[in-house]
């Protein structure tokens, strides 16, 4: 009996932080459905799930504003949004990637664009090279794939430190 608890305590605690992760990724999924409620409703962006992460598409074509008046959120802003709507960032690993219809020069221009914007408010640590496989089964636009990463020491969770350390829950 015994040696049955050793060899499924392993199993267990995997199985744990699985469902950890996915409870998390479907909290993430359910917070960027509501922040991008009204984009959602006029077909300008979609929220779909992935293994470990949501995908945010943003179909519209345009460009983002570079202005001040961008970054002192004076008009409607998905990337906002999509920040709003994102967890705790050290929890978060994101990837952009552009598939939509334009020109090279444009997608290229557009990515770097969403990213100054999250580097802009403080979430320049959390971008990641996009794997440029991965939006494939994405529609055709600008794909902002947010990755949950859980910490492995789950036991350090809390304020202890006196430092915020998040955890999967």
């Amino acid at each position: 009996m015994k040696s049955l608890a050793v060899v499924l305590a392993p199993v267990l605690l995997l199985a744990a932080c699985a469902s950890s992760q996915q409870r998390t990724v479907n909290l993430l999924e359910r917070r960027l459905e509501a922040r991008l409620q009204p984009d959602i409703a006029a077909g300008r962006a979609t929220v779909q799930p992935m293994p470990g992460a949501s995908r945010v598409t943003l179909l519209d074509d345009s460009r983002f504003s570079t202005g001040t008046m961008a970054l002192d959120d004076k008009y409607p802003d998905p990337r906002s949004n999509v920040i709003e709507g994102m967890l705790d960032p050290s929890l978060m690993q994101v990837q952009i990637t552009d598939t939509s219809n334009l020109p090279e020069e444009q997608r290229d221009e557009r990515v770097r664009n969403v990213a100054a914007y999250f580097a802009a408010n403080g979430l320049g640590a959390v971008l990641s090279t996009a794997d440029p496989a991965s939006p494939a089964a994405s529609p055709a636009g600008l794909a902002i794939t947010i990755g949950v990463i859980c910490p492995s020491n789950t036991d350090s969770y809390g304020y202890g430190s006196g430092r915020s350390t998040p955890a999967c829950y």
